[in-house]
């Protein structure tokens, strides 16, 4: 692995699995205060290239914070849906917008 070629998802319990899955290095953090030290260490890692914060656990930290983190050249960090499958809409709305952000256009996501 070179540097800066390391994708990282910060996800709850409850979703880090699906994650390990997909091939993602994961650390594992509850909502709260924990979420801003672990934000810290996955950016100070010089391997990581992609840093995946889930939606609630980016809501845990302040705006000054945030700011921040969107400003960052590397790694490239995003927040992402953790909608659960009753909100489907809302899910398909802040993935979107995660795009727009990427990749500077507009994508609409439809069903069927």
């Amino acid at each position: 692995m070179t540097a800066g070629d390391r994708i990282v998802v910060l996800a709850p319990p409850e979703l880090a699995a699906g994650f390990r899955l997909a091939g993602a290095s994961v650390s594992v953090v509850a909502p709260g205060p924990e979420v801003a030290g672990a934000v810290r260490q996955a950016t100070g890692d010089l391997e990581t290239g992609l840093l995946l914060v889930t939606a609630d656990l980016w809501a845990a930290l302040d705006e000054r914070t945030r700011d921040g983190l969107e400003q960052l050249a590397r790694p490239v960090v995003l927040a992402i849906p953790a909608a659960g499958a009753g909100d489907r809409s809302a899910g398909r709305w802040l993935l979107g917008q995660t795009l727009q952000r990427a990749i500077g256009h507009r994508v609409v996501l439809r069903t069927g």
